[in-house]
C-alpha cells in the first residue's frame, strides 16, 4: 500500500457552492475511479501565493491524504486536475519512501552514536593516561 499526499491550489474567486462540487468530485474521484483508501481532507482555507498565479495573489489551498495500491492512480488523478479549469496548480508526494528513508536515517543515526560512544570510550581512556590540564 502506498500513502500519497496532493495538494491542490484552486482559485480564490470560486463561489462557495463552485468550491464544495470541485472538491466532492476530486474526493469521489478518487474512491470511486482510482480506489484510494483512507482518504482524509484538510482544508487550509485561503492562503497567499509566493508568486501570482492566473494574475490572483491568494489561492484555497486543500490536502488529500489517501492511501492506494493501483499504480495507475496518480496518472489518473493528474491528468483529471490538469483538465479541470478550476485548479491552478497541484502537487502530489508519495510518503511512504519518506517516511521508510526517516526510519533508516533513525536507523543510520543510532548505529553511529553507538560507534561514537565506543569510540569515546576509548579516547576518554587516552586522554586520561596522558593527564591533561
Amino acid at each position: 500500500m502506498r500513502h500519497y499526499e496532493t495538494v491542490v491550489i484552486l482559485p480564490p474567486n470560486l463561489g462557495e457552492t463552485a468550491l464544495e462540487e470541485t472538491l466532492t468530485g476530486v474526493e469521489k474521484e478518487l474512491v470511486e475511479r482510482f480506489g484510494a483508501q483512507q482518504l482524509a481532507v484538510n482544508r487550509w482555507g485561503k492562503q497567499n501565493l509566493a508568486y501570482p498565479i492566473r494574475k490572483f495573489k491568494e489561492g484555497y489551498y486543500v490536502l488529500y491524504e489517501f492511501d492506494s495500491e493501483r499504480e495507475d492512480t496518480i496518472s489518473g488523478l493528474e491528468a483529471r486536475l490538469r483538465i479541470n479549469e478550476s485548479v491552478m496548480r497541484f502537487l502530489t508526494v508519495r510518503r511512504d519512501e519518506e517516511m521508510r528513508t526517516a526510519e533508516r536515517m533513525k536507523i543510520r543515526c543510532a548505529k553511529r552514536k553507538k560507534n561514537e560512544s565506543l569510540d569515546s570510550g576509548e579516547l576518554g581512556s587516552y586522554d586520561e593516561d596522558l593527564d591533561l590540564e
